[in-house]
């Protein structure tokens, strides 16, 4: 052979076996998204894996509250403050502290401070307004531990006060075994793995009586510690590896088709990509009794893209409690069954019209690579431009359909529609049930209501006459009766009361600097409720109020109220902020609340309260 001719050879042999390697790529590209193998419910891959090919969303979701929901105890991760200082709630001693590079709550004796018991922190949950800490146990059981840290308030709170609980709980009444329970929504692929669930029935059908959350082995594992990529996208180690082929990727990439081996929630329909978020922002239960022993070993059977239904039952105001409370379920709902628990948005938005008619969907105003963090949404959807792509006619005419123009007051969408009543994580949320305001419907429902929450110091008469006057139909002049939102903070259920007592004080509450100051000797008032979450809510709008007002020596007083502390510290400190408050002649009497020189008339409130249901009614979250 040539000389010359033997380099040609051997260029025309490269590009053939290019030609045919390619060939095979190709093939096996369009053959795999022609006929995609049947897909693994436990391949994991884990985040790091999708960050080679998804730099930028992977850097987007690590800023959110989702990566960081539950995470291995370290420097890094653990917000609250283990200086040593003792902190004293319901009864018991405990000192934060740290030692060897471990975070550790030391149990004291309560008669002089010496220590009883030491437990080491070895997970936490949650980073955004409070963080939880879990021990590990014995039986591979994580336990969640009394004392939280709030992120806003910065400090220490024993979650008895994180709960809609009244003053009588045991130190340890919200004691939680993470495997059967958080690690559900708070990782990615749970698998809580109970390993002695035979020997436990076995105990059950003898008639023995146990502990089962004491007693109960575990050999829990995720996926990936925190709500990672797989949980919102499907399980994608099938999917990194059949996108190894680099003509896979460009041929999706130029086609524009739907990559079959992982799930992009915004090639779904509405409906499946609301089930999405709706697999843990949607409280539910197995959809059939053998499904129970499938969460208790491998988790939850549902995949993202799936049919939820199919593998659960949505809670809902009448779902059956199989054991316990009868009411556990019905008190998480108003009675029109709207949700007023966080954590039930699914079933909120479900209810709506935007969903059931316009396939309104989560991502439409969420999303998980996009906005601020807290929420996952963007200003302008806060502002109601996700509405305006639907609701085109109203786009045009906004100034005049949002009817607060003339007032000068900032009124957004999700005001009116989405008013805040659903309590979670020591918050008021917005509903998720997308409706019209309805003050006299909402006021006879016993549940509180867009307008009157906002004009916390109006009847609900006077905000249906003002809707009736907007819609062309004059109504007669109403009598002065109590403002609807201060009649809940007194005559209400819990709930009622604690939205009630957020509301009055809110910040973008449409109140006079004048109507502020006079609620303010009823916010006292509530400040001594017996549920510490009513006081504290109360707490926070006068702080809120005070600090509108310009009023330093008011706020000064009112930091040294401490909702949880023992009830004399709290009597007194209620009375040094009383002391410091100067109550005025009030223009407004709200329907006789205030007495003639502006203080509260304690004869009034004790009669609504005595309307208030008395039982102790308590909702966990």
């Amino acid at each position: 052979m040539s000389r010359r001719l033997a380099p040609l050879l051997s260029l025309a042999l490269l590009a053939t076996l290019t030609l045919a390697l390619g060939g095979a790529w190709a093939w096996n590209a369009r053959h795999s998204l022609a006929a995609p193998e049947p897909r693994d419910e436990f391949a994991y891959a884990g985040s790091t894996a999708c960050q080679s090919c998804h730099p930028d969303h992977h850097a987007s979701w690590s800023r959110t509250y989702h990566r960081t929901m539950t995470q291995e105890a370290s420097a890094k991760s653990v917000q609250g403050a283990f200086d040593g200082q003792i902190v004293r709630y319901w009864g018991q001693p405990v000192r934060p502290t740290q030692k060897d590079g471990q975070f550790l709550f030391e149990y004291l004796d309560p008669r002089d401070d010496s220590v009883r018991a030491t437990v080491a922190v070895a997970r936490t949950v949650g980073s955004h307004r409070y963080q939880q800490y879990l021990a590990q146990g014995d039986g591979g059981r994580y336990q969640r531990l009394p004392l939280i840290w709030h992120q806003g308030e910065q400090r220490w709170i024993h979650y008895n006060g994180a709960f809609l609980y009244d003053d009588n709980q045991g130190f340890d009444q919200h004691a939680a075994t993470w495997n059967p329970n958080c690690i559900y929504c708070h990782n990615t692929g749970p698998e809580p793995r109970i390993t002695n669930a035979d020997a436990l029935f076995q105990r059950l059908k003898r008639g023995e009586r146990f502990n089962y959350l004491n007693e109960a082995h575990w050999d829990s594992r995720v996926a990936e510690l925190g709500i990672a990529c797989e949980t919102c996208h499907g399980p994608g180690a099938q999917h990194a590896e059949a996108n190894r082929n680099p003509l896979r990727r460009y041929w999706l990439h130029w086609s524009d088709r739907a990559d079959p081996s992982i799930v992009n929630p915004r090639r779904l329909t509405p409906e499946r990509a609301a089930q999405v978020c709706g697999q843990c922002h949607g409280q539910r239960l197995p959809a059939r009794p053998e499904l129970v022993e499938r969460w208790l070993s491998r988790g939850p059977s549902y995949r993202a893209g799936e049919d939820l239904q199919q593998h659960v039952t949505l809670v809902t105001r009448d779902t059956p409690v199989p054991a316990g409370d009868p009411d556990t379920f019905k008190l998480r709902f108003w009675p029109d069954g709207t949700p007023r628990l966080s954590a039930y948005e699914l079933q909120g938005l479900m209810q709506s019209p935007c969903y059931s008619r316009g396939g309104a969907t989560c991502i439409g105003c969420h999303s998980a690579h996009g906005g601020d963090p807290a929420g996952m949404i963007t200003a302008d959807n806060r502002q109601g431009a996700a509405c305006q792509g639907c609701h085109q006619g109203i786009e045009q005419t906004v100034p005049a359909h949002l009817r607060h123009a003339a007032s000068g007051a900032t009124t957004h969408c999700v005001d009116c529609h989405m008013p805040k009543l659903a309590y979670g994580v020591m918050e008021i949320h917005r509903s998720h049930r997308i409706e019209n305001p309805a003050p006299a419907a909402n006021a006879a429902g016993q549940r509180p209501d867009a307008c009157t929450g906002c004009h916390s110091d109006r009847s609900a008469d006077w905000a249906q006459a003002a809707l009736q006057d907007w819609n062309g139909k004059p109504s007669a002049p109403t009598a002065t009766a109590i403002p609807e939102n201060l009649r809940q903070l007194f005559a209400g259920d819990p709930v009622q009361r604690a939205v009630a007592a957020r509301l009055a004080g809110a910040e973008d509450a449409a109140l006079t600097p004048q109507a502020r100051r006079a609620q303010l000797p009823l916010l006292f008032a509530a400040m001594a409720d017996r549920y510490p979450a009513v006081r504290r809510f109360a707490w926070l709008s006068a702080r809120q109020t005070a600090t509108v007002l310009g009023d330093a020596p008011l706020q000064q007083a009112l930091a040294g109220f401490d909702f949880i502390a023992d009830a004399p510290q709290r009597a007194q400190a209620l009375e040094r902020i009383r002391q410091q408050f100067r109550p005025l002649a009030p223009a407004d009497s709200q329907g006789g609340l205030l007495q003639a020189d502006g203080a509260a008339n304690a004869v009034l409130i004790d009669r609504l309260r005595a309307q208030a249901d008395t039982r102790a009614i308590n909702i966990g979250e």
